[in-house]
């Protein structure tokens, strides 16, 4: 079930245990790896992909019409910032608190990353957003809800939107997370 709310939301789940993985899981998992086809290209004929799969029912869950499967967070923010049409030397916001991976997409793309604030309760610092957003050449804004913690999407939206700054989003802690009714 999506989670709706129009304010910040707190992760109150341990940071370090991991959920169980259910046994009807773990049983498609090894079905899986016994039929040693692990990856989209290596089907049979007339044979669908556990990918293509995964693509179609998770692009159906987030209401998309699409969804590419990528093997880490890394390149699939790479691939969005590649397809944004971001090039070497651009200026791209990124929050301070992230992980890795999201700094390290913008590096891997040739592009500077200009780190904005947090507040105390893990989210965007909207005055600091809007003063780096309005300096010279931002054109993107990657941004990561860490840990569960969505901050006002309509302020961010309307921060965007003043400064004509594209926002992408890195949603792998709020899957199928919701503001005011919107994925």
């Amino acid at each position: 079930m999506p989670v709706q709310t129009d304010q910040p939301m707190m992760f109150s789940k341990s940071f370090t245990r991991q959920e169980p993985i259910s046994q009807p899981a773990i049983d498609s998992a090894v079905r899986v790896l016994q039929s040693g086809r692990l990856h989209r290209y290596n089907v049979v004929k007339d044979e669908v992909s556990e990918t293509a799969l995964l693509e179609k029912e998770f692009a159906a869950y987030m209401g998309s019409q699409y969804c590419l499967a990528c093997a880490s967070c890394g390149s699939a923010m790479y691939l969005a910032l590649k397809s944004a049409g971001v090039r070497p030397g651009d200026r791209i916001l990124c929050n301070a608190y992230t992980l890795a991976p999201v700094p390290g997409a913008i590096h891997n793309t040739g592009a500077k990353i200009i780190l904005v604030e947090i507040t105390d309760d893990y989210t965007i610092d909207f005055d600091d957003l809007a003063a780096k957003a309005a300096e010279k050449d931002v054109k993107w804004f990657m941004m990561s809800h860490m840990r569960g913690h969505i901050a006002d999407m309509d302020r961010i939206m309307e921060i965007c939107r003043q400064q004509g700054i594209t926002l992408i989003e890195d949603c792998a802690h709020t899957m199928g997370a919701r503001w005011n009714g919107k994925l």
